[in-house]
Formats: C-alpha cells, structure tokens, sequence
C-alpha cells in the first residue's frame, strides 16, 4: 500500500513538473479572450501570451465599447484557471 502511495505521490510531482515546464496551457486563447471581453465589452485591439512572474497569461488590448478616448485597457486572463489576474488602464 505504502508502495502505491508513494507512486501516486511520485506521478503527481511529475505532472506538475511537466506544467511548469512550458507544457500548453490549460485555457486555450478563445476561451481567454471571451472571458476578457466579458469583462470589458469592446474590440480586440491586440493578444498575446506571455509569462509574468512565473505565471502564463494571456494578455488583451481592448478598446472599450463605451470609450470615446484613447483608453485602452489591458486584460490578463490566466492560462491555468481562465480567470482574470489583472487590469490596467492604458492611453492608445
């Protein structure tokens, strides 16, 4: 049983180290920029993924619906959880 146990163990720290090493993200860009501009309703201006802190996000440039400026805001979705991690207001 031990034995078991430490193989599970053993299998689990494999898969995370796997992930860790630039596997494919578990959210795909799609997935991500639908959450983002659920968030921030307007146009895809610019994406990308990138790692910031050791962490993969996906990065969107959107110009909001309801701006008449030149603000854009930058919307972080994580890769790993498909969740928002940040935004920034930024002049285009």
């Amino acid at each position: 049983m031990f034995n078991k146990c430490l193989a599970i163990v053993a299998v689990a720290f494999i898969a995370v180290g796997c992930r860790s090493a630039g596997q494919s993200p578990r959210v795909d860009m799609a997935t991500a920029r639908a959450t983002a501009l659920k968030e921030v309703p307007g146009t895809v201006r610019g994406e990308k993924i990138e790692t910031e802190d050791g962490k993969t996000i996906y990065s969107f440039e959107i110009k909001p619906a309801e701006e008449k400026g030149k603000i854009i805001k930058e919307v972080n979705v994580s890769a790993d959880t498909g969740k928002v991690v940040g935004i920034e207001t930024e002049t285009d």
